[in-house]
């Protein structure tokens, strides 16, 4: 009697773990794709807002500037984003990483790499002046399930 009660608890106890393991790879595959959304989404600002928490804090800059309200931050993003546009809409302008690192713990998850933002002109733009640009910046990127989906709450933005 001992023994099958044992071996059920022993059962339970594998079967629990297993699901346990299941559920954290699940985690690292939503945040891994959560990740790339927010590198693919650099030049779809609108996009990429879809990815945020309403509450993300955002710090960028030498010297820093933070901002606690995501949605006032997002119209000044798109606001930059719109001039940039204007003065040459067939540029190109497009966000890569490197040397990504991913820790989750739990319902949060922190992610730290090198992010390149690549601004390619047109050919009219050059005539106008402009020129390739490269930027490159280290991100720390903080994320948490937020009802049931990843989002990201936090970012940091330095340049490199």
């Amino acid at each position: 009697m001992k023994l099958k009660k044992i071996r059920k608890i022993y059962i339970l106890a594998l079967f629990s773990l297993i699901l346990s393991l299941h559920a954290k790879a699940d985690d690292m595959d939503d945040v891994l794709a959560l990740l790339d959304a927010y590198i693919e989404t650099e030049s779809d600002l609108m996009a990429q807002n879809a990815l945020m928490s309403e509450d993300r804090i955002f710090i960028i800059g030498a010297p820093a500037m933070r901002m606690t309200d995501n949605k006032t931050n997002m119209m000044r993003q798109m606001h930059v984003n719109n001039r940039s546009e204007e003065m040459d809409p067939n540029s190109i302008y497009y966000a890569s990483r490197e040397d990504q690192i991913v820790r989750v713990y739990g319902d949060a998850a922190v992610a730290s790499f090198r992010r390149s933002l690549n601004f390619l002109p047109s050919a009219e733009g050059m005539r106008n002046g402009m020129s390739n640009n490269t930027t490159r910046q280290l991100v720390t990127v903080v994320m948490a399930k937020v009802d049931g989906d990843w989002k990201i709450v936090h970012t940091h933005i330095s340049p490199a």
